[in-house]
């Protein structure tokens, strides 16, 4: 990458950042395009430039969030060894990162609202629902015998609900500490 693409990517993660504040501060309606630019340092015709509307902006986020939804993992490892490894790289990616830590407010908020905001979005959140993804591996942890008895749908919306409360916190309160891995994993351990 040559030093004018490396500052166009730069200059995109930055109207990026200031967006994802404005929206998790005022909402999706309560931002504009004009007020990112003015915050950003640059033109709205700038502006225009990297997104060609708010809309574009709200989705670039999402996609982002999207992409942190995937989870690969090594078909060999049992399920409660591949949530184990879920929470440690969340958690040090909050840790990390306190960008994390807005995407998931942001994504909490979208999560709900993205379908009327933007279809594209919409169908976003359908493809990359980690609640769902996550049953599979947690009926195969309940037949292996590792992970608790109880509704497969009900442990990983709670699973996914505490990953969440937790990112919630931490943007919040960068003071906040990180819970041990262990602790979030008993909610689906078998004992």
């Amino acid at each position: 990458m040559n030093k004018r693409e490396e500052h166009s990517q730069q200059r995109r993660i930055q109207i990026l950042q200031i967006a994802l504040d404005e929206f998790i501060a005022k909402g999706y309606y309560g931002v504009s395009t004009r007020e990112i630019s003015r915050i950003a340092g640059v033109s709205s015709g700038l502006m225009f430039h990297y997104f060609d509307s708010k809309q574009a902006v709200y989705e670039a986020l999402v996609e982002l969030g999207c992409e942190g939804m995937v989870f690969d993992y090594d078909e060999t490892d049992t399920p409660i060894m591949i949530f184990k490894s879920i929470i440690a790289d969340v958690f040090h990616m909050l840790e990390e990162n306190p960008y994390s830590a807005k995407m998931f407010v942001f994504m909490g908020d979208a999560v709900h609202n993205a379908k009327q905001i933007s279809p594209k979005a919409g169908e976003m959140f359908a493809r990359h629902d980690i609640v769902r993804q996550s049953i599979p591996l947690i009926e195969k942890g309940q037949q292996l015998g590792e992970i608790r008895s109880g509704d497969p749908h009900a442990l990983s919306v709670t699973f996914w609900c505490a990953i969440q409360g937790i990112a919630e916190r931490i943007a919040l309160n960068s003071d906040c500490p990180i819970p041990e891995t262990e602790w979030v994993l008993d909610i689906l351990r078998k004992k």
